[in-house]
C-alpha cells in the first residue's frame, strides 16, 4: 500500500529527496538527545531499508542494527559487517540504533571481570570511527530481553539461576568502556515487557548508565489471540497493565527523567487492528518524552510482521496513517 506523500513523489524522487517528514528534535534536560525518532528493523541489507521508506512514504529516522549475540566467535565476526553497513545507513542521512549483546549464553560473568574488555572496546572504536567528527549522539542498546527465560541474553548464569548483579556489572562496565572511546555514545537499557523469569528492576544498571528506558512487545497470534475476537484491544490493555508492562516502563523510566522507547515492536495478524491503533496511540501520546520506535519489518525472528510487503494490509494503512 502507498503512502500518498510516496504516491506524489515516486520511489526514486523520495529516496532523491532527504529525510522527508523527519521528526528528529532534541529533548530539553536530556543531553541533547534525540526524541520521537521512528526506526525500522528490516533484513540487514539496505536496499530493504529504503523499500521500507519507500513503501512508508517518508525515511526513518534511524536503522536498527545487530551484532551476533549466538557466540563470542560470532559476535567478532559479525563486527566489520555491522559497522560497514551502518556506515552505509549514515551515508544516506539516517542515524542508527546499535544493538550490542554478549556472546552468548550465560556469558555476562566474562564481561563483568574484564575479560571482554578488547572486544568491546574494539567495537565502541570501530562504531565511533565511522561517525567521523560529527557530533551525532550514538544509541547502544545493551543486553535486551535479559528478563526472558529463553533469550539467549536472559540474566543467568551457567547452572541456569537468574543473577542479576552480574548482569548490572556486566552492562556498568561495557557502558564504561564505550564512554571512554567517546563521549557520544549514550544507552537504552531493554527488557522485554512483562515480567518474564525475573522482575526487570532488579536489573537495572543504575541512572548513571542509562539514558533510555525501553521494551520490546510483539502480537503474535499464535499466542495472544485467545479467540477474543476483539480484534486485539484486550490483550493490549493486558500489555500496558501487566506487571512491567508498557505503562510501567514509561513511569519507571520518568521517574528517573530518563526518555522512553520501544526497541522493538510488532504485529503478526491483520485481524489485530485494535492492538495496532492502541501501539500507534500509546507511541504517539508519549510527545517528546519518546526516544525512539522500532517497528520489526522482517518475516524471521519468530514473528511475520512485515507491512512493507503488502501481506498485511489493515495494519499498514493504521501504522501509515499514524506514522507517514
Amino acid at each position: 500500500m502507498l503512502g500518498r506523500r510516496q504516491a506524489m513523489l515516486g520511489g526514486a524522487a523520495l529516496l532523491a529527496a532527504g529525510n522527508l517528514g523527519g521528526c528528529i528534535t532534541e529533548a530539553a534536560g536530556h543531553s541533547g538527545l534525540p526524541v520521537r525518532q521512528l526506526g525500522a528493523i528490516t533484513p540487514n541489507s539496505l536496499q530493504d531499508m529504503r523499500q521500507f521508506a519507500q513503501w512508508l512514504g517518508r525515511f526513518q529516522d534511524h536503522d536498527l542494527l545487530y551484532f551476533n549475540q549466538e557466540s563470542w566467535e560470532r559476535l567478532e565476526q559479525s563486527v566489520s559487517f555491522i559497522t560497514a553497513l551502518g556506515a552505509g545507513v549514515l551515508s544516506e542521512g539516517r542515524k542508527v540504533h546499535w544493538s550490542i549483546p554478549a556472546g552468548g549464553a550465560a556469558a555476562y560473568a566474562e564481561i563483568a571481570d574484564g575479560r571482554r574488555d578488547r572486544l568491546y572496546r574494539e567495537i565502541a572504536r570501530q562504531i565511533a570511527a565511522i561517525y567521523g567528527s560529527s557530533l551525532q549522539r550514538i544509541c547502544v542498546r545493551l543486553f535486551w530481553e535479559f528478563n526472558m527465560p529463553e533469550q539467549t541474553l536472559a540474566a543467568r548464569g551457567r547452572d541456569g539461576d537468574w543473577q542479576p548483579g552480574i548482569y548490572v556489572a556486566a552492562f556498568r562496565r561495557v557502558a564504561e568502556i564505550m564512554r571512554k572511546v567517546s563521549d557520544r555514545f549514550y544507552f537504552d537499557w531493554c527488557p522485554n515487557v512483562g515480567e518474564g523469569g525475573i522482575a526487570a528492576n532488579l536489573c537495572y544498571p543504575g541512572d548513571e548508565f542509562v539514558d533510555v528506558v525501553s521494551a520490546d512487545i510483539y502480537y503474535r497470534a499464535t499466542y495472544d489471540r485467545q479467540d477474543h475476537r476483539d480484534a486485539g484491544k484486550a490483550i493490549f490493555e493486558y500489555r500496558r497493565s501487566q506487571p512491567f508492562g508498557l505503562d510501567w516502563i514509561a513511569d519507571f523510566a520518568g521517574q528517573r527523567n530518563k526518555l522512553v522507547g520501544i526497541s522493538e515492536w510488532g504485529v503478526d495478524d491483520d485481524e489485530a487492528v485494535a492492538f495496532m491503533a492502541g501501539m500507534c496511540a500509546w507511541i504517539t501520546e508519549l510527545g517528546d518524552t519518546l526516544s525512539h520506535h522500532n517497528y520489526w519489518d522482517r518475516t524471521d525472528g519468530g514473528v511475520v510482521s512485515r507491512l512493507s510487503l503488502g501481506e498485511l494490509p489493515s495494519l499498514a494503512s493504521i501504522y501509515q496513517e499514524a506514522f507517514a
